[in-house]
């Protein structure tokens, strides 16, 4: 191996300590040592006498000492110290000193290109955009990497498409979209490197842009996914990249005003990049020229079909990504269709509802789980429902008036259904399964809410839809109208307006959450009626007061039963152990169910005592109903 003569070792304060070394080489070549600062200050009196140069600087100075390179035809080598690990990538060699000295001074070396952006030479990559957590936050740069992350999760949150236009060299005008536009120097190290399917190299005479276009938030953190585990097998490229290679790329954007590097220098839009061929003259490992092998070809590359085209880049232009990806026309065309279908009242609709309601009518008498699970996969309900869901999200008018007037006579058959049923039985009683549909509160809007969020997303795809029936299950719409129209048979109004107000909050609970989940999926990217909605949620605050109110109560007696639990009463010198209390409230009354445990038979004072032994204990009056066994 022949060595260079003499070359020049350009050091910075970081690599002072490794002079001695380089001027005491084993290789016989003269070196002259000079400070970064002068060497710029004093390099056109140096020129003249300065053929090989190594650099053992800053990779923030690089550009500048690379075009000083360029322009005075030097051959330049590098050492880069332990702490510079992104030079030790990108070189592909070792943080040892002595291999780095024998590389920098060997007298081989071998031309490779440089990008140039607006007629200057780039040694980073330039981001156009936003591109949290994989481009550096340049503002962000000298702060702590808490400060780091929040910046870049702000960026995340607001993150917008823009739209991109770039002239190929050879004239082909590309217009796309996306969050942002990576132009890249060669390197294959970097993040946005390891999400293409090609190999770059320095002596391919191609500049390379890479687009990212995240159709929604969840697909932009598959992105990061993929990033970070480098999970891509480069046979495809993922969804939302595209890239672009050619010989020179005019970049102009919409919204971004320039183009940012990583050491923090920026240049204002548009930009022209291009490859300034056999620029360099440069010594680096026999790994780094296997890695950038002479590949040049006038051939274009253009891998844009994962990205908008030009009407979707002017219809997205400067909006936030959605959390979930905007729906397909063909998958939202075939959904609108069959809500427009559900939406309208029919005969089926009718005896599906008076055959549920009925079941479900004597499921609540029998108090049978069973008979009413039945009665809820028979009900119709639902659909309707989801209906109106779209069209208040779209701002449908026949679809929203078809689906309340479908819904309306739904309630009304249920009632007079129900009310009748319970009117002509010979009797009546309040069954436990009743008792449960009359005190509803926040649990049940929870259930309502989480619902109509599966709902929506089963109904959006066909491939799920079936489970539909299991969230006609959940929520449980028909059976509490039942309850209310046993109210109305009954002549009791606690019983209907407990009853109603559960059904009424299954309704407004289920449209909400169908409507913010719809939009979620990107069936609309903004909520078309928004006085409907507006009215909806008004309804859902207006319903959730006394929902509050009736969970303060459930948790009231959940306490009351906790407390008179294992309770040991002494009654005229009898003891009496309560083994279970639950207390209802049916209007204004409380009522308190025992059952008791005793070993001796109770008489008339003996009870009286035990109830005001009892009622001692709470600051309200309550009816006890008491159930005894003997303990022999």
């Amino acid at each position: 191996m022949k060595y260079i003569s003499k070359a020049h070792f350009v050091y910075d304060d970081d690599s002072k300590d490794i002079v001695d070394k380089i001027c005491k080489n084993k290789f016989s070549t003269e070196i002259t040592p000079i400070h970064i600062d002068e060497f710029t200050e004093n390099i056109i009196s140096l020129a003249d006498d300065i053929k090989h140069v190594v650099f053992s600087v800053d990779g923030e100075r690089f550009p500048d000492l690379l075009a000083i390179a360029y322009i005075c035809d030097m051959s330049v080598g590098f050492i880069p110290i332990p702490s510079q690990k992104e030079q030790i990538k990108n070189l592909y060699t070792t943080s040892n000193i002595d291999t780095n000295i024998e590389i920098a001074l060997r007298d081989d070396s071998k031309l490779i290109d440089m990008v140039k952006i607006n007629d200057k030479f780039v040694y980073n990559q330039g981001i156009i955009g936003t591109l949290p957590f994989i481009g550096r936050s340049i503002k962000k740069y000298k702060t702590s990497f808490i400060t780091s992350v929040f910046y870049a999760l702000k960026k995340f949150f607001s993150l917008k498409v823009q739209k991109f236009e770039i002239t190929t060299y050879n004239g082909q005008k590309i217009v796309t979209a996306g969050s942002a536009l990576v132009i890249l120097n060669h390197t294959t190290k970097g993040f946005i490197s390891k999400l293409l399917n090609v190999e770059q190299s320095m002596c391919d005479g191609k500049v390379t842009a890479v687009i990212i276009s995240p159709s929604s938030v969840f697909e932009y953190i598959q992105l990061l996914i993929s990033v970070f585990t480098f999970s891509n097998n480069k046979k495809t490229l993922p969804k939302s990249v595209g890239y672009i290679q050619s010989k020179s790329l005019k970049v102009e954007a919409s919204s971004s005003k320039r183009i940012v590097f990583e050491r923090a220098e920026s240049m204002l839009l548009p930009i022209e990049c291009k490859v300034e061929k056999d620029a360099l003259k440069l010594n680096a490992s026999d790994e780094f020229w296997k890695k950038n092998e002479d590949k040049r070809t006038d051939k274009e590359t253009i891998k844009i079909a994962n990205l908008p085209d030009k009407a979707e880049a002017n219809k997205y232009m400067s909006k936030h990504i959605p959390l979930f990806k905007y729906a397909s026309e063909e998958r939202f065309k075939d959904l609108f269709q069959i809500l427009r279908v559900d939406a309208k009242l029919n005969n089926t609709f009718l005896v599906l509802m008076v055959l549920s309601t009925i079941l479900a009518t004597l499921g609540l008498f029998a108090d049978s789980t069973a008979v009413i699970i039945g009665a809820m996969l028979v009900a119709p309900l639902m659909t309707p429902i989801v209906s109106i869901s779209m069209g208040l999200l779209r701002g449908d008018t026949k679809m929203i008036k078809d689906s309340i007037f479908k819904i309306g006579i739904g309630i009304v058959v249920a009632l007079i259904a129900s009310s009748i049923l319970a009117y002509l039985l010979p009797y009546s009683q309040i069954t436990q399964e009743m008792q449960t549909r009359i005190n509803p509160t926040l649990l049940d809007l929870g259930i309502a809410i989480l619902s109509g969020i599966v709902a929506a997303y089963s109904k959006s795809f066909k491939e799920i839809i079936q489970n539909l029936a299991g969230v006609a299950i959940a929520v449980a719409l028909v059976p509490p109208l039942a309850v209310a129209g046993i109210g109305l048979g009954y002549g009791e109004a606690g019983l209907f307006i407990g009853a109603f107000l559960l059904f009424f909050t299954n309704l407004v609970g289920i449209i909400i959450a169908a409507v913010v989940t719809f939009n979620m999926l990107g069936f609309s990217s903004v909520v078309k009626s928004k006085k409907s909605v507006a009215f909806i949620f008004a309804l859902l605050l207006g319903i959730s007061y006394p929902l509050y109110i009736s969970y303060d109560n459930m948790i009231e007696r959940y306490k009351i039963s906790i407390m008179l639990k294992q309770h040991r009463f002494i009654v005229n010198n009898k003891y009496i152990i309560v083994d279970n209390a639950n207390i209802f409230i049916h209007g204004d009354l409380k009522i308190l169910n025992l059952d008791l445990l005793v070993r001796e038979s109770l008489n008339r004072d003996d009870l009286e005592a035990l109830k005001s032994d009892i009622q001692r204990l709470f600051n309200t009056k309550l009816f006890i109903s008491a159930q005894m066994e003997y303990i022999l």
